[in-house]
């Protein structure tokens, strides 16, 4: 988690790097601080809080340096106080630093053992220490002997009064992007934070180092050595990652979820064309495999949840679906005739790029769905599916999950496709639904004032359930996790047929319950659960599909979706149990862009 960033250039380093800082605040926002060489001097700020709170606190101090490093924290190690916020520094040094050290702990005995006390309750602290120790008369070469001691998560950047005009990034575990400008270069977790001052970005591979100078950038390894790592132009305009005009990231990403599954389709259909037929149909070339075996963490676990059902539905391949957490640590064979899909937003979820070098060392096929094309993730894996959200500010998984819904669904068409257990009619009808679903999707946001209202009226309760069956149970889990994330209330996913097996005991008069009955399949059923749950008092609202009248009858209140094939009833789910949990937190009071303990991007 945590963000971080460095600058050295032509401008003064202390508004460039307070503007990068709140471009990478969903990555932690615990505590913030700076540090910057200035008249020849490491000065260091820090502050509680988000970055906003660290831009007040220095706004009237006099920062003229041209060399910087800033960071946002998300707190692993040490309370959420000063003294463990970073930039840690020690003597002229000062580390930011993203990661877990694996080995700090006998570091900080041997250091005490010499005498030396750390200062902070950090394993990041570790960093500086060992660059001073092996101080070798400049910055690089002191990096270069501490970095081989350090075990586990070590990406940072480093500045020091005693070589000021050398700034160090290394990787070692976490993502790292450079950014080349003209007589300037910047260093970010995420290439979000770079957009507004170049399009020019290097992706650090693992291990790899990069120095930069007032001249230019310089890549080696760890022994040394020079690199090769070619630019490559940002594909996302910074513009992507303001407000433009909405409250809040979150509702201006709900908003956007139709056109990013739209450019997801796009890239295996020509959405635009006014007939296609299946031979349109594109995808990479994954073969015939005789098993898919789905993986993830948070909610891209709930996607992979839906992509293992669409397996079954759709493509008629046996298939099965793994929480990356538990899976990295030997919870699963690795089965090398099977396609493993491996699903995060980020692409740079630590429990899944785990999971996925296990999965690609044994020697099985790899795809990853992610939002980033450049992330560690994607460039692991054999076939790299890249959905088209767009950058994503908000701490929670909106439009990016709507998005990769979309991609599942186009992979498990083109499994059916191929392997024949779609007819030529079959895989017609499909098509022309899979390219009606952003504009029902549009439709679906279009219900926004009455969610709002139902929001308003319910806000007070602790406690919510979402219930559904099938293919929309995942979607039930999905909402339970974000109104935990968005509303910091309890939200419980519940499946329809089991609520009778202990849940129903928590239900009492006036619990909310939303209902995600829009599929049309085994209505007479989901109309007996919904009885049940309004004979307990519950406050019913139902997700349901245009053209089934009794939903209305057996609910308090229902929001209307259009009809599409019930295999895609997930995706014209999402946006009203979404808008519902984000007008929830908003009259809570609650951050909804930046839910307390919550990162973005869990690299940890």
């Amino acid at each position: 988690m945590s963000g971080l960033v460095g600058y050295i250039g032509r401008q003064e380093a202390k508004p460039v790097i307070l503007d990068s800082l709140e471009r990478l605040e969903y990555r932690g926002y615990d505590s913030a601080g700076l540090g910057i060489i200035s008249g020849g001097a490491l000065k260091v700020f820090k502050t509680i809080g988000r970055p906003v709170n660290l831009a007040e606190k220095i706004s009237s101090k006099e920062l003229d340096g041209k060399i910087g490093i800033g960071h946002t924290r998300w707190a692993t190690h040490g309370k959420v106080t000063i003294k463990n916020a970073h930039p840690l520094v020690v003597g002229s040094t000062a580390v930011v630093h993203n990661g877990i050290l694996k080995n700090a702990a006998r570091h900080r005995a041997e250091l005490k053992k010499s005498g030396i006390k750390c200062k902070s309750d950090t394993d990041s602290e570790i960093i500086p220490h060992l660059i001073n120790l092996n101080w070798k008369g400049n910055l690089l070469d002191s990096v270069l002997s501490a970095v081989k001691e350090l075990e586990g998560g070590a990406t940072f950047c480093v500045i020091s009064a005693d070589d000021p005009d050398t700034l160090v990034a290394v990787r070692k575990g976490n993502p790292l992007v450079v950014g080349l400008g003209e007589g300037e270069q910047i260093v970010a977790s995420d290439a979000t934070a770079l957009a507004p001052y170049t399009d020019r970005v290097v992706f650090l591979r693992d291990g790899e180092i990069a120095v930069l100078s007032h001249e230019g950038v310089q890549l080696i390894d760890f022994d040394g050595n020079d690199l090769e790592n070619l630019p490559q132009k940002i594909s996302w305009g910074a513009i992507s990652s303001e407000k433009r005009g909405y409250r809040h990231f979150l509702l201006k990403e709900i908003v956007e979820s139709p056109r990013a599954v739209r450019e997801t389709v796009a890239k295996s259909l020509p959405i635009s064309a006014e007939h296609i037929t299946p031979d349109d149909f594109s995808f990479p070339d994954v073969g015939k495999p005789e098993r898919v075996i789905y993986f993830g963490s948070g909610s891209s676990y709930y996607a992979a949840n839906i992509g293992q059902m669409l397996c079954e539905s759709i493509a008629g391949v046996s298939n099965t679906s793994k929480v990356a957490s538990e899976y990295r640590y030997g919870m699963g064979m690795v089965e090398k005739d099977a396609l493993y899909v491996a699903i995060s937003q980020s692409g740079e979820s630590l429990d899944t790029i785990e999971s996925a070098r296990i999965v690609v060392k044994a020697g099985a096929k790899l795809m990853s769905i992610t939002n980033n094309e450049s992330s560690s993730l994607a460039r692991l894996a054999h076939y790299p599916l890249i959905t088209q959200a767009g950058p994503e500010v908000s701490v929670v998984s909106s439009k990016t999950f709507s998005a990769t819904m979309m991609a599942l669904v186009l992979l498990a068409f083109h499994l059916g496709k191929e392997n024949g257990n779609l007819s030529v009619d079959d895989q017609q009808k499909l098509i022309d639904d899979i390219r009606s679903i952003p504009e029902k999707m549009e439709i679906t946001i279009a219900e926004e004032t009455l969610l709002r209202r139902l929001a308003e009226k319910c806000f007070t309760h602790r406690s919510f359930f979402y219930v559904g069956r099938g293919l929309l149970y995942p979607v039930a889990l999905y909402s339970a996790l974000l109104m935990k994330e968005v509303a910091n209330g309890h939200g419980e996913g519940l499946l329809a047929g089991e609520i009778k097996h202990g849940s129903i005991s928590l239900i009492e008069k006036g619990s909310p319950i939303m209902f995600f009955a829009n599929h049309g399949f085994m209505i007479g059923q989901l109309l007996e659960d919904m009885d049940e749950l309004k004979a307990r008092g519950a406050e019913l609202i139902a997700i349901g599909r245009e053209g089934i009248v009794e939903v209305a009858e057996h609910c308090d209140n229902l929001i209307t979706v259009p009809s599409t094939d019930g295999r895609l009833s997930p995706m014209l789910a999402i946006a009203p149990a979404q808008l519902f949990i984000y007008y929830l937190g908003l009259y809570n009071r609650k951050d909804v862009d930046r839910p307390r303990n919550i990162a973005k991007s869990v690299t940890v």
